[in-house]
């Protein structure tokens, strides 16, 4: 019924909605939920994210995909950095060299600072703010697990019309790729779904 709705209604009822559902319903699949929320908020926010140039676009992508045995570094404030010269085949980079080679203003990766206990690294979702706050894009595309994305960024003050909330009263026009499963080590997600919000907008 709910799908038959407008984006622009079915979004706001889904965000408001869903703290009184889960109180009210213990047992609610929220996975699903939460995939019908990111389903009405791309549709809502798509033309938008589509029209903006990716030099004002951000990309930021989970530490969880990359390849097994990846030699990766962590850099306090870039977040995880690949190798130079790194053979190890990995879809993960491929996704963010597409898009720093489509000229997004900035593909990061971010880090568990939940997982890896380290000085200095900030949480995900402080990251996350952090980054929009300094490179202020337009647009950002985030590809996260629903579990992050409703205990972190489910809130009703995080979502208007103009844009989602990225911090200190910044709205940014957003776009998300959701994981298969909520795994902090080895995730998987629909890499084509990935690599065409990554394109959107852009003329082949």
């Amino acid at each position: 019924m709910i799908s038959l709705l407008p984006s622009w209604l079915t979004l706001p009822l889904l965000v408001f909605c869903y703290k009184p559902l889960t109180t009210l319903l213990p047992k609610l699949d929220k996975d699903s939920y939460v995939r019908k929320v990111v389903q009405a908020g791309n549709r809502y926010f798509y033309e938008k994210f589509a029209q903006t140039p990716c030099a004002e676009r951000m990309l930021f992508l989970p530490y969880c995909l990359r390849a097994e045995g990846c030699p990766t570094e962590i850099d306090l404030e870039r977040g995880l950095l690949c190798p130079a010269g790194c053979a190890i085949p990995c879809r993960l980079r491929e996704m963010a060299d597409m898009a720093r080679g489509l000229g997004y203003r900035q593909v990061l990766v971010v880090v568990s600072g939940r997982i890896h206990k380290r000085e200095g690294l900030l949480r995900s979702r402080d990251f996350l703010l952090r980054q929009i706050e300094l490179q202020r894009p337009r647009a950002v595309l985030g590809c996260l697990c629903g579990r992050d994305l409703r205990e972190k960024y489910l809130r009703p003050g995080n979502f208007s019309p103009g844009g989602a909330l990225g911090g200190h009263g910044i709205k940014v026009i957003p776009q998300v790729c959701l994981l298969k499963n909520c795994n902090c080590r080895q995730s998987d997600v629909d890499w084509e779904e990935l690599a065409a919000l990554i394109r959107a907008g852009v003329q082949p």
